[in-house]
């Protein structure tokens, strides 16, 4: 910003000039009735004023050229940052590449993110990175009823309450809005509502989207094309399931599946289109059901009615390809399973049948495009992974220290890399596990 000077000589000129021209006399005295004639030196006054104006203006010039130079400091600096995270974030990613083409298995690092000193907290778990990198979780508070989230800073984790209000927290699900902010479904037990929390950069705001009945159960959030949250849930009060996306202004919401006691374990994702797909459960017919919007109506189909007592615990996510799969648990086997869609059909397999396991599933595809699910095995009350390799599943112990394993949700590190957050059932903790080769999440 420039701010002209003006000459000294000048403006004393200006000023004789205007006062002893005979045009201004003829105007009549510019001094109002009764003022003293200007002397010399009120003319001095004058010229010192000017001069500490243009000092005080030379000043500001100098300000203004240090707070630019500031700036573009800083600029340069972020830039320089954000260079070296990406460059950091891609190696670490070529990394986890190279070492998943070598068959190299890191070891699981798991620690505790929020200790209830034996209240309980953990429950209802939702894993997702922030845009810099680090893990973040949303949970349930039961020790002091709320709705809490946790970050990794780099070092430490730093949990803080979202809402506290009545007993609302349970069935969270977290996404990042496109601008980088966390962003929470979940429901409000005490009053039976579904809201939705946004982190603004410095504090948390709280909506209700829907309180007709007691609604806002088994949500599942995910953020539309356009940048907008989208949510599927439960409404228990008319047993069907339920759709909301907000449009900018206020939430939509709209009935995908009414036929019988239909939406249980909802799970949404967007198709490679575009438009919205949800797995959930037929608590009528015990099937696994999938539904699909067009752009103008939801098509619902079964996925798997084969078992007699299946789709509990959906999770699903679109394979690289673009087609959906769905991991879930069969309950009258007590085996974990997958669905994939080819195009035309699914194709059901199990991936563990080793003593009732397969509840809490959590599906991701690894950095190669392969399936991978986090789930608690039940026989052994431990945390188990599995992965396929193309071929077969190979499936693992995460951790076996007590009953732990519940709530789990998978994710993959910015190096390519397993995560899962859980709840600790003995010591009634959050958990967080990951495979990296350093202590650190």
């Amino acid at each position: 910003m420039h701010i002209p000077s003006i000459p000294h000589s000048l403006i004393l000129l200006t000023v004789i000039l205007t006062a002893t021209s005979p045009s201004s006399r003829a105007q009549g005295p510019l001094n109002p009735p009764g003022a003293p004639a200007p002397t010399m030196k009120s003319l001095q006054e004058i010229w010192d004023k000017v001069g500490t104006l243009q000092t005080t203006v030379g000043t500001l010039q100098t300000t203004v050229g240090t707070l630019e130079t500031t700036v573009a400091t800083l600029q340069t600096q972020n830039q320089t940052l954000q260079q070296q995270v990406t460059s950091q974030q891609k190696d670490s990613a070529a990394l986890g590449l190279l070492l998943a083409n070598a068959n190299i298995v890191l070891p699981w690092q798991i620690s505790t993110v929020d200790s209830g000193n034996g209240g309980g907290v953990g429950q209802y778990t939702s894993l997702a990175y922030t845009p810099a990198g680090q893990p973040a979780i949303s949970y349930w508070d039961n020790s002091n009823i709320r709705l809490k989230y946790a970050v990794f800073n780099g070092s430490i984790w730093t949990s803080s309450t979202v809402d506290s209000t009545g007993a609302a927290g349970v069935d969270t699900s977290l996404a990042f809005t496109p601008g980088g902010q966390p962003a929470i479904s979940y429901c409000d037990m005490m009053n039976g509502d579904l809201k939705y929390a946004v982190f603004n950069g410095s504090t948390w705001t709280l909506s209700t989207v829907d309180s007709t009945g007691v609604v806002g159960s088994a949500t599942s959030l995910a953020f539309t094309p356009a940048g907008q949250p989208a949510i599927s849930y439960y409404d228990i009060t008319s047993a069907d399931l339920k759709y909301a996306v907000y449009n900018g202004s206020s939430w939509t919401l709209s009935t995908v599946d009414s036929t019988g006691n239909v939406g249980l374990y909802t799970s949404l994702a967007f198709t490679p289109a575009g438009q919205p797909a949800i797995s959930y459960r037929d608590d009528t017919n015990y099937d696994l059901k999938y539904a699909v919007f067009n752009g103008s109506i939801w098509t619902s189909s079964i996925v798997d009615s084969t078992a007699g007592d299946v789709g509990l615990h959906t999770s699903l996510a679109f394979t690289p390809a673009g087609q959906p799969a769905i991991s879930y648990f069969d309950m009258m086997n007590g085996d974990l399973k997958y669905a994939l869609f080819n195009g035309s059909t699914w194709t059901l397999s199990t991936v563990d049948n080793s003593s009732w396991v397969g509840t809490y599933t959590s599906l991701a595809f690894t950095p190669a495009g392969q399936p991978a699910i986090s789930y608690y095995d039940g026989g052994n009350s431990d945390l188990k992974y599995a992965v396929f390799n193309g071929s077969t599943w190979t499936c693992s112990t995460v951790d076996s220290a007590g009953s732990v394993g519940n709530f789990t949700s998978l994710a993959f590190t910015p190096g390519g890399q397993p995560a899962i957050s859980y709840y600790d059932d003995t010591k009634r903790d959050l958990k967080f596990a990951v495979r990296k080769p350093f202590v650190s999440p």
